[in-house]
């Protein structure tokens, strides 16, 4: 019965911001839906921070849950360090991926960056990005390897991912490869926490750097010809996503190749991480 509290969790919180939020609507009818849904999720996220250190406490037995879970502010220089390190290592991927498509001829032109994309990208970094990387990296792969053990928690964790990004504005032909390239990049990830010793804050500037610097090509600072092979960016010409683009997974798999035999230490620091009953399933 573990799980339970695992998958209710958000069960709760969500409703919890959800009336909260609408709360805002008293004083501004006419606030948008989407404004609203906004807040709602930024107040559900703020009462899962809130909830955090006690959980910490309470099911996994530690008074340390920030370093547990990859957020140590203690050597701010070194998350710095951390930080920046997965945040070239993205613009590096990004690079070559433009490389690929200038050289084949089906890049036709590179704009100016406008201040308030600039501002945009920042943003998702440091919103969106952080949140996903506190939640999924952070918290639920601990949950994960506690319920399941090391291999299937590591897979589950990724699998949820993926299906959290759900979309149903795209087709099925687009949404297979987009969720499967969602799905090595949540194994990419992990491996990534595992590469800094158990901080998460390379992941969130890895993940910030693929999602900020791909938001600045896609608000036209690179203008990619209407003859590119879509299925090579990704997925569909109608929501272009390198994730889900024959480029962008084959990138995937040979990071995933090259560091595999990096699991077995990540399934190491899991397991001392929390109070977990799956030791003998460490490898």
């Amino acid at each position: 019965m573990q799980w339970i509290p695992t998958f209710t969790l958000f069960l709760f919180l969500y409703p919890t911001g959800w009336l909260i939020s609408h709360f805002f609507y008293i004083f501004n009818r006419d606030i948008s839906p989407n404004n609203l849904s906004i807040i709602g999720t930024i107040l559900t996220f703020i009462l899962f921070l809130s909830v955090l250190p006690s959980w910490g406490r309470v099911r996994w037995k530690t008074n340390h849950f920030w370093a547990s879970i990859g957020l140590d502010f203690k050597n701010k220089l070194l998350a710095l360090k951390i930080f920046f390190s997965g945040f070239i290592f993205s613009a590096l991927l990004l690079f070559v991926l433009f490389l690929f498509f200038f050289f084949c001829g089906w890049v036709d032109r590179i704009d100016n960056i406008k201040f308030i994309e600039l501002l945009n990208a920042i943003l998702l970094i440091v919103g969106i990005v952080f949140a996903e990387e506190v939640v999924f990296r952070g918290w639920l792969i601990e949950e994960m390897v506690l319920l399941f053990g090391l291999r299937r928690g590591i897979i589950y964790q990724s699998i949820i991912f993926s299906l959290a990004h759900y979309r149903s504005d795209i087709g099925l032909l687009a949404l297979i490869p987009f969720l499967g390239g969602l799905f090595l990049f949540g194994l990419v990830l992990t491996l990534r926490r595992t590469i800094d010793k158990g901080s998460i804050w390379g992941c969130i500037g890895l993940h910030g750097g693929l999602v900020g610097i791909w938001y600045l090509f896609d608000c036209g600072m690179i203008i990619f010809s209407v003859d590119t092979p879509y299925f090579l960016l990704g997925p569909s010409q109608y929501m272009v996503n390198p994730i889900g683009g024959i480029i962008g997974i084959t990138i995937l798999l040979i990071i995933i190749f090259i560091q595999r035999r990096l699991f077995a230490r990540t399934g190491r620091f899991l397991a001392s991480t929390v109070n977990a009953s799956f030791k003998d399933d460490t490898p």
